[in-house]
């Protein structure tokens, strides 16, 4: 086995142990690259399909464990007909090992590891998971002192493999509880009574009974006290020898209730308070005492009477004859009345027997055992349940099924008789075991608006939501939905995607200065917008620019839109101008002249805040296109980092617009030019 590779992960290092069952190896897990144990069942279990099935459920279940106290199992396999664990390597040596190497231990360490013992077997029936077969041999101690519990979950599996392959039951025996040395149902309770025997082993350095066959030994678990430890040793506080009072106790009834109770006393039993509190009461079990098997019949104190001779010599001739001849005849000839005393003493005998053995066979053929539902069937899977109460306590067992939210499915929801119900063995109790949560058929939820279609969602396991912009719903309604209405869905176990609607919307963009094709370039696809051009004569503005718009930039548009463009066609041209172009063109500059209106108009920059544009400065240019020039001209031209208040000279023509033109860092703003009318210049 040395240097071989398991499952081709795990390489066997060398041999760290073994026992009645199993071979146990360190080994390297070569993928994470860490020390494992692995333990390799013998050969003589691998042909037992019961077993081994028993075996595999068993040890997937304690998987799930996971405590600094137990020692944790990461895989379960099988490879040439050898069956394997591996599990956690703990670098120590068992908790038996240790009383035998240190001797008895103090009350201060045994409660340390009993506080860590309970832990660990608190967490593992938390998990509905029994141990069965705790002792110090299944208890490793870490150098460090941490203590950890191995085997979780597979006792039960070898529980009956044990007897029937190995008979090696003797070192378990120590450990048994008196409901399993009856052959009783074995609870959480009573792995709270191996805690005890261990506890009392810590600390007196030896089992509380032995005895030369498992069988002597088992008998005094059922009606022997446990021996005293203040007789013992008196420094031994009573608050930890009522720990184990308690936990020993014939009766489960009588013991902690848990083992998140039995940890809170060891954690609390050194206190000083606690140390001479009362003795707790030793609780005898009647039950399970020896009842003596009573007389059924006996023999009559008959007076015998008896002739009792004195001296011989004092018989008369005649005395002495006649006693001579009444022997002689009863050697020669027995006495008829005798022989029918003998008979009839045999017969009364032979009555006798048959009476006991009426009297004490009969009432146990007719006797019918009484088991007690026990109380942790709920949750479990369905099989394991059926397993518990058709082997281990001889029930009939039927399985009902209906759905429940709560519940997994296949695990048991309830059962009828209650748990704590005493019943006759061989009686029927039924499972009711869950199916899951119910299915139920998807809602219409078309037509629906969003917020009420995700209340009627709130039971889902998830709800995504995509928008579409679309003219033919309402705003935020529900168009598409996945699944289907109608289709059979568990809401739990379902995530749904709806498609909402989302009615489009537009921000009206700043047409000014752009050209026809520009502006159909930009925003021509637009689902929103139509257009109308129209084409106007204006004295400054660039024949093809755009002048006016309507609706006004930064308008918001969410319903269809025409949008009104005027572009200018140029200067108009009319007879007038014509006539007096050539003679009279000085006058009308002139003219013009006196009547533009020049001044500033007010205009601000803003910059980024602090925290965005990290100090950064930003080059700044303003230029101008006013009645002055038909082409825009830089007026200002500076580097800023914060907001900035301009004054930026402008001439118009009364009823005239002027454009302003931003650019930043040689890029045109995006709202730029910027119009002002004469009316909005400060003089």
């Amino acid at each position: 086995m040395i240097e071989k590779r398991v499952n081709d992960r795990y390489e066997i290092i060398r041999s760290i142990g073994a026992g009645g069952m199993a071979d146990v190896y360190l080994a390297r897990d070569l993928i994470l690259d860490r020390d494992v144990a692995v333990k390799v069942l013998k050969e003589q279990f691998s042909n037992d399909d019961e077993f081994i099935r028993r075996f595999r459920r068993e040890a997937k279940s304690a998987t799930s464990l996971s405590h600094p106290n137990v020692v944790s199992i990461f895989d379960v396999g099988e490879e040439d007909d050898e069956y394997f664990i591996v599990m956690e390597y703990v670098d120590g040596m068992t908790l038996k090992e240790y009383i035998q190497q240190y001797g008895r231990l103090s009350a201060v360490e045994s409660m340390r590891i009993l506080d860590q013992l309970t832990s660990a077997v608190g967490h593992a029936h938390d998990n509905q998971i029994v141990h069965r077969d705790l002792k110090p041999q299944n208890i490793l101690i870490r150098h460090d002192g941490t203590a950890k519990v191995t085997d979780f979950g597979i006792s039960r599996a070898i529980s009956d493999a044990t007897i029937t392959h190995t008979n090696s039951v003797l070192g378990s025996v120590h450990y048994l509880s008196p409901e399993q040395a009856k052959g009783g149902f074995v609870t959480y309770q009573s792995d709270l009574y191996a805690l005890g025997v261990i506890a009392y082993e810590m600390l007196s350095g030896d089992v509380p009974f032995s005895g030369d066959t498992a069988v002597s030994i088992a008998i005094k678990h059922l009606q022997e006290p446990i021996p005293s430890l203040k007789e013992m040793d008196t420094s031994i506080p009573q608050s930890v020898e009522n720990i184990i009072i308690r936990s020993t106790a014939k009766d489960a009834a009588d013991r902690y209730r848990n083992a998140a109770q039995m940890n809170e006393d060891v954690v609390t039993a050194l206190n000083p308070e606690r140390l001479h509190e009362a003795a707790l009461p030793i609780v005898m079990n009647d039950s399970n005492m020896t009842k003596a098997v009573p007389i059924i019949g006996g023999t009559k104190n008959v007076e015998d009477k008896t002739i009792v001779p004195g001296n011989s010599q004092q018989l008369s001739a005649d005395e002495r004859q006649a006693s001579s001849l009444h022997t002689n005849k009863a050697h020669e000839k027995p006495d008829r009345k005798a022989m029918w005393l003998k008979l009839g003493a045999l017969g009364a005998g032979a009555a006798v027997v048959i009476l006991f053995l009426a009297f004490y066979f009969i009432p146990n053929w007719l006797h019918v055992d009484e088991v007690t539902i026990p109380d942790n069937l709920i949750g479990m899977h369905y099989e394991e349940a059926e397993e518990i109460l058709a082997e281990d306590l001889q029930l009939e067992v039927e399985t009902e099924r209906r759905f429940d939210d709560e519940i997994e499915e296949d695990h048991v929801v309830s059962h009828n008789p209650d748990a704590g119900s005493s019943v006759k063995v061989g009686a029927l109790i039924t499972l009711v075991v869950s199916d899951g949560m119910e299915p139920v058929e998807m809602d219409e939820l078309t037509g629906v608006n969003r917020g009420e279609a995700e209340d009627q969602l709130d039971e889902f396991a998830e709800v995504e939501v995509d928008f579409e912009e679309t003219y033919e719903s309402k705003d935020d309604t529900v168009m598409q939905q996945e699944p289907a209405p109608g289709e059979t869905v568990i809401p739990a176990e379902t995530s749904v995607k709806l498609t909402v609607s989302e009615t489009p919307e537009y921000t009206m963009d700043n047409l000014r200065g752009m050209t026809r094709d520009e502006i159909v370039s930009a925003i021509g696809s637009e689902p929103l917008l139509d257009f109308t051009f129209e084409d106007e004569p204006h004295e400054r503005i660039p024949e093809g620019e755009a002048f006016e718009q309507d609706p006004q930039r930064g308008e918001t548009i969410n319903e269809p839109t025409t949008v009104e463009v005027v572009f200018s066609e140029g200067p108009e041209e009319d007879e007038e101008n014509e006539e007096n172009a050539n003679g009279s063109e000085n006058n009308q500059n002139e003219n013009n002249e006196e009547e533009v209106i020049s001044g500033t108009v007010p205009f601000s920059v803003s910059v980024p805040d602090e925290e965005e544009n990290n100090d950064n400065e930003f080059d700044v240019v303003i230029s101008v296109a006013d009645d002055k020039s038909d082409e825009p001209e830089e007026e200002i031209t500076e580097e800023v980092t914060e907001d900035t208040e301009y004054d930026v000279p402008m001439s118009l023509y009364p009823g005239e617009t002027g454009r302003l033109i931003l650019e930043i860092d040689g890029e045109e703003f995006a709202d730029s030019p910027y119009e002002f009318a004469a009316e909005d210049i400060e003089q």
